[in-house]
């Protein structure tokens, strides 16, 4: 099958802001549509998401990205059979700089991703099955998923200073049983807060965001779900945690700001080890700002493996700063997010880098998401091992969760052939 037209429109993500989608049009008039997310927390390395500025839509419009795509790249494809891994070297080319800054990763993402779903439909493979393929997998697996079920920080309009509370069942089956887990855990909790006779709402992240008074508050009744619903079931659940310290650290006095204490980098250390020492914290994400690097490593010393130091902000899924943050002993864990490099084969290859070198990969959505559930999909292509798509409700996170659901019934119907 070749491709007879791409098109790109503004579309509108899970927070009302304009996004990029990309249709293509195969000769068959088959067509496949994928559609880039937003981060409202952004770090400083990510790749360049392109708006337009001015008064429309508060300056952020797409229609930039959109004419990129549409004037700059498309030509390029028309009559020929999609081919993601080769498509993306010509975007990368087309572009030239390292941030994407020319053409916008949200444009060079869009038309990526539309490229590895339409490959795969002309070949009639799943969408993961193709990305183990380019991948150089002959396995995948299901990831372990962080559900994030109180929202804080930038997510949220309240006091929490920790931006992300999550839980990740463990001890299942599979994915469904961790499903089950999480989504009575949410429930549980948000009884809990009936019968406390507070108030909540629903955040970005599809997290309870308000009705909850601090950040030990926050650990203590998330602890308490957690206890309610695993006491019977045989299962269990640790907690992980997104503190989205970038937002929080003042670089010229080097302090942070937590809660309106004024923190050094030790005395946020010590914060986090009492922490450790009182709940089940499974894994804990950008504790520090991403030039506060010793403090990364000193902290990734004293856990030794024990549990999870993520980068997110620090590394931007790019393997020049991934690798240099190894040179620091930063770190042994990587958020994988794809419009933070601009195209699903620079993605591919930071995965495959990490795995090689031991480090964790989290394939994550971001806070303005759409109803694509491309990120299930690579993350099982990937065998990434973890997945991030925000809480138990929400269309555009749930999405990513049903996806996940179909695949693994695909899979297991697949060992029933073979």
């Amino acid at each position: 099958m070749k491709i007879t037209k791409i098109l790109a429109r503004e579309i509108y993500d899970s927070r009302g802001w304009p996004t990029v989608q990309c249709e293509i049009i195969l000769n068959n008039q088959f067509s496949v549509k994928s559609s880039v997310p937003s981060g409202i927390s952004k770090g400083p390395y990510e790749a360049i998401e392109l708006r337009d500025g001015g008064k429309r839509l508060s300056g952020q419009g797409v229609l930039k990205a959109i004419e990129n795509i549409e004037l700059f790249l498309a030509p390029q494809f028309l009559s020929k059979e999609p081919n993601g891994l080769e498509m993306d070297m010509k975007i990368l080319a087309a572009d030239s700089t390292p941030d994407k800054s020319k053409l916008g990763a949200n444009a060079t993402l869009a038309l990526s991703m539309a490229l590895y779903k339409a490959q795969a439909f002309s070949e009639n493979v799943e969408l993961y099955e193709l990305i183990a393929w380019v991948f150089g997998s002959e396995t995948v697996s299901l990831p372990f998923p962080m559900f994030n079920l109180i929202n804080g920080g930038l997510h949220s309009n309240n006091n929490l200073i920790i931006q992300e509370f999550m839980i990740v069942p463990i001890g299942l089956s599979n994915f469904r049983a961790s499903m089950e887990v999480a989504v009575n855990v949410y429930h549980e909790l948000q009884n809990i807060l009936k019968k406390m006779n507070r108030n909540f709402a629903i955040g970005d992240e599809g997290g309870i965001a308000c009705g909850i008074e601090d950040d030990l508050e926050a650990l203590e009744l998330l602890q308490k779900a957690i206890d309610t619903v695993v006491k019977n079931s045989g299962s269990k659940c640790v907690i992980a945690l997104d503190i989205s310290a970038e937002r929080l650290y003042n670089a010229s006095k080097k302090i942070y700001n937590w809660g309106g204490d004024k923190l050094s980098s030790e005395e946020l250390m010590y914060v986090y080890l009492n922490l450790l020492e009182k709940y089940p914290i499974y894994s804990l994400e950008d504790p520090f700002a991403s030039n506060d690097l010793e403090s990364w490593a000193k902290l990734n010393k004293i856990a030794d493996g024990k549990i999870q130091i993520v980068g997110d902000d620090i590394f931007a899924t790019n393997m020049a700063r991934i690798v240099k943050g190894l040179e620091q002993k930063a770190a042994n864990a990587t958020i994988v997010k794809p419009n933070q490099i601009g195209t699903i084969t620079e993605t591919l290859q930071t995965i495959k880098m990490c795995k090689e070198v031991g480090v964790n990969t989290i394939v994550s959505h971001r806070s303005g998401e759409t109803e694509d559930n491309f990120i299930a999909d690579l993350a099982v292509g990937a065998s990434a091992g973890q997945i991030k798509a925000g809480g138990c409700a929400r269309g555009e996170r749930i999405a990513k969760y049903n996806r996940l659901l179909t695949i693994e019934d695909k899979l297991a119907l697949h060992l029933l052939n073979t």
